[in-house]
């Protein structure tokens, strides 16, 4: 099971054409472009070549070996191959296996068994995407087809080990069952994986056996549930951090949804209750603030279904540990709710905390609109049907919305007037990180809506009132500075008007004494 390529063969490709080396490729690999197609053209080209004569010398006697060999078949079986465009060292794997050059050769496999570049090319299965298997996990780390299905790449025929280990095929394919256990030979063993990756974890098949999917698969043998390869795939495993993964967290929602957003697979799935399993949650999830912000933000802290479900151990979080599923990110939100009336009646009815106001799956970004108290609005439907003779219940919501729709009217109405200021050279700066204050203390007042006390909400409250009655003074000191500014231009405009009038009064005065003394002169 556990079969790696002897990673010697990586030491001759970690630099092409090393010293000395001119290239040249081997006869038996020159011969193969002689080789022509149906249409009278060479199959392999000038850019082949040039591809050959760049790997290492070791690299392209292997090549020649595999001529020789006829493990690889010719110069159409060698074009697929460089297809890949393969980098030296994979190009070192790839033409030191005889697994790989066997499956990839066009001319003697059938397509069912065709490792192919382009799978719809060549009506091969989309499971044998060679492409796919080069990018593969296991194979960036020396591990190929024997590491899984057993034999030597160093074989040229199947050896019996290979069918010993995997049911046949008409069972496999109907009885997953065997799947978890075959993948765990490795992932289970921490000594082995050690080797590899020492901070992976190797609980996966003990959590999966508890999970939803563990039980229907492994004790219902219900083979529709989901295993490794249902959200890993098969040959194209990539880890989490790659955009290509089907677990990379952008595209765990359409993993997850391919099973449970399509009805007709779904279709005889209960719930705990008795009644259908969902299948609405994708379309809800992409409509949720967390969808938008994962899918459309690209934000990858929002979460995703594991985040909540949890991944190899997925289960329905229970009523129970909701709020402490959601306080991992809104801690603070959870702290508030504990010392709350409402821990203690959500408890008494058993119901799920932060769910029972904010949904699950399509949850809306939270507005002040949630506060209300009438009839049909959040608080006080619930208020009527559970606490129907409290009317502190709807004066306390009442006051919640109240208090908060006057604090961030007061924000928005000071906000404009403080960037008008500032336009006209005033310094706003103090301003402005005042408002700051008030719109954290808002934020703040927001969450404490959570303690559904009015001594708890009112501490955010104090904070924001604080911060906006700062800011009103700020902008009144602001204002008077402006009128001052504006008098005393006011002021020295006069001034400088009189005093142009007073001048040119002189000047004229001036002007009309030089014309009297010119005129007498000249007078006979």
């Amino acid at each position: 099971m556990k079969g790696l390529f002897p990673l010697l063969l990586l030491l001759g490709s970690a630099a092409p054409n090393p010293s000395g080396d001119d290239g040249k490729l081997p006869a038996s690999v020159e011969k193969l472009f002689e080789e022509k197609g149906g249409d009278g053209k060479p199959i392999l080209g000038d850019g082949d070549r040039a591809y050959l004569k760049k790997l290492p010398l070791h690299t392209r006697e292997l090549i020649a070996k595999d001529v020789d060999a006829v493990t690889l078949g010719g110069a159409r079986h060698l074009k697929a191959l460089l297809s890949l465009e393969l980098s030296s060292q994979a190009a070192a794997i790839v033409f030191s296996d005889n697994c790989i050059l066997c499956h990839a050769d066009p001319e003697s496999q059938k397509p069912i068994h065709l490792f192919s570049a382009d799978p719809k090319a060549t009506n091969s299965s989309p499971l044998l995407n060679l492409k796919s298997f080069v990018s593969d996990v296991h194979f960036r780390r020396g591990l190929s087809c024997a590491g899984c299905h057993g034999g030597s790449p160093d074989k040229d025929v199947m050896t019996p080990d290979i069918a010993a280990r995997w049911p046949k095929a008409d069972v496999r394919h109907v009885d997953r069952t065997w799947i978890p256990e075959f993948c765990a030979r490795c992932h289970a063993d921490p000594g082995f994986m050690r080797g590899f990756n020492p901070s992976l974890p190797t609980d996966q098949l003990s959590k999966y056996r508890q999970s939803q999917h563990g039980i229907l698969l492994l004790n219902e043998k219900d083979s529709k549930a989901a295993q490794c390869v249902s959200c890993h795939g098969v040959h194209g495993i990539r880890g989490p951090k790659s955009r290509q993964s089907t677990v990379h967290p952008q595209a765990i929602p359409e993993t997850c949804g391919h099973c449970h957003a399509d009805p007709k697979y779904m279709a005889g799935y209960r719930k705990d209750d008795g009644t259908p399993l969902p299948t609405d949650q994708l379309e809800g999830f992409k409509k949720s603030v967390h969808g938008k912000a994962l899918l459309e933000r690209g934000d990858l802290g929002a979460p995703a279904c594991n985040d909540c479900h949890g991944n190899h151990a997925a289960m329905p979080p229970a009523v129970s540990s909701i709020s402490q599923v959601c306080r991992t990110c809104h801690s603070q939100n959870g702290t508030f709710f504990d010392g709350s009336k409402h821990k203690q009646a959500f408890e008494a009815h058993h119901w799920p905390e932060c769910e029972k106001c904010h949904g699950k799956h399509q949850i809306a970004k939270p507005t002040d609109a949630l506060i209300s108290d009438a009839s049909d609005g959040l608080c006080g439907s619930c208020h009527a049907e559970n606490a129907r003779d409290n009317r502190e219940c709807n004066e306390t919501a009442r006051y919640f919305r109240s208090t908060l729709t006057d604090l961030v009217t007061t924000s928005q109405r000071l906000r404009p007037e403080t960037e008008e200021l500032a336009t006209r050279g005033l310094d706003a700066e103090p301003i402005v990180a005042s408002l700051d204050e008030l719109k954290d203390a808002i934020v703040q007042t927001r969450s404490r809506v959570h303690t559904f006390d009015r001594g708890g909400f009112d501490q955010g409250a104090k904070a924001g009132r604080e911060a906006a009655a700062k800011t009103e003074a700020l902008l009144e000191a602001a204002r008077s500075e402006q009128r001052y500014r504006r008098n005393g231009l006011l002021v020295s405009i006069g001034l400088m008007s009189f005093l142009a009038v007073v001048m040119g009064l002189r000047i004229r005065e001036l002007s009309r004494r030089r014309g009297q003394g010119n005129g007498d002169r000249h007078d006979p």
